[in-house]
């Protein structure tokens, strides 16, 4: 069995390839279990859908799952398209390293695919998901998390060299989002943390939304502080962290600022005073809230804020373990965005 590059093809040529979208990889009893996901080309000519068949491989090495899964392709196969990964909990806690040897190795796939797990689902479980509305599986994984970036903001969608570049640097681990079934719908079920190679814990979906501001790659997470019962809310809209180990503390700083999205309290958000305690409140939520989940890093000795990376490129000591025993100090300062609000002082 050969794996075709991307190249120049005429339209006769490509019809003869079996165009891969997807892999899935799962790990039992010593074995490989490979699930690709093709582009199916006998669809109806009336409908404009474009809808996907699963193969199934199994085999002792990666590449010999790979390749049971594509003999049983009746065309060639074209990996240059893929554009997810989605992996399971067994594969992630005894051979992620393999994946990453086997995909840096090989040139039949490009690296610019996204990766994500899924802890409760198997990959060939996620990937035969499809429906009438959403008929490509990885088409609607990818939409949901990118959809996220503008709602919750609680995905963290990396693409493998990303995810390569973490795990191969010293003082830093990856991370990427959890993907599971519900009723026959995709939903993001946290926050999935490496130690090194391997798969560590679960995290929580408010946790990423914690990882992507201090990551400074936030786009209006939402908060909310309950009075009597009821919520007020604001969307982190602006903001900058700074985050590294300095005179031997974890140290957190920075700014963040949240517009108004619901006063059901009914402040009087006019009142200077009103907004100082407001402010006051939320301040004391995203440090309390900071500060849990860096000492959570520690409990799992995983460095997804790179902070051992950061102390070797300030002190030239190359120590993976000394960000784990440090105090944290969480210093970030909160307001309300006062634009277009009319207070009195």
């Amino acid at each position: 069995m050969v794996f075709l590059l991307g190249g120049c093809y005429d339209y006769k040529e490509i019809n003869d390839l079996g165009i891969i979208s997807a892999i899935g990889i799962d790990y039992k009893d010593d074995e490989y279990l490979v699930t690709l996901e093709i582009l199916n080309d006998k669809q109806d000519k009336d409908s404009a859908s474009v809808t996907t068949y699963i193969k199934n491989g199994v085999g002792k090495t990666l590449t010999e799952a790979i390749e049971d899964a594509s003999d049983k392709i009746t065309k060639g196969t074209n990996f240059s398209h893929v554009k997810l990964m989605v992996l399971s909990k067994s594969l992630m806690e005894e051979r992620f390293e393999n994946i990453i040897d086997l995909f840096l190795r090989n040139t039949y796939f490009r690296e610019n695919f996204y990766v994500v797990g899924s802890v409760k689902n198997s990959p060939e479980e996620i990937l035969s998901n499809t429906s009438e509305a959403e008929s490509v599986a990885s088409d609607a994984i990818i939409m949901m998390l990118d959809n996220m970036n503008y709602s919750s903001n609680s995905d963290v969608l990396k693409e493998f060299d990303k995810v390569v570049k973490d795990t191969l640097s010293f003082g830093v681990d990856t991370c990427f989002s959890n993907v599971s079934i519900d009723d026959k719908n995709f939903y993001v079920d946290g926050l999935i943390v490496f130690d090194g190679y391997k798969y560590k814990s679960l995290f929580s979906n408010e946790d990423a939304k914690l990882y992507n501001i201090l990551t400074n790659d936030f786009d209006r997470p939402t908060y909310s502080i309950s009075y009597d019962g009821k919520s007020f809310t604001v969307a982190m809209s602006s903001g900058k962290m700074d985050v590294g180990i300095k005179k031997g503390k974890i140290k957190v700083s920075g700014n963040l600022m949240g517009r108004i999205v619901d006063n059901d309290p009914d402040f009087n958000i006019r009142n200077n005073d009103v907004l100082e305690k407001i402010d006051g409140d939320f301040n004391k939520l995203m440090n309390d809230y900071i500060y849990k989940f860096i000492k959570k890093m520690q409990d799992n000795n995983s460095d997804l804020l790179g902070l051992s990376l950061g102390y070797y490129k300030s002190n030239k000591l190359a120590d993976d373990d000394y960000w784990k025993y440090l105090d944290i100090d969480v210093d970030v300062k909160f307001s309300i965005n006062k634009k277009g609000l009319i207070y009195e002082k």
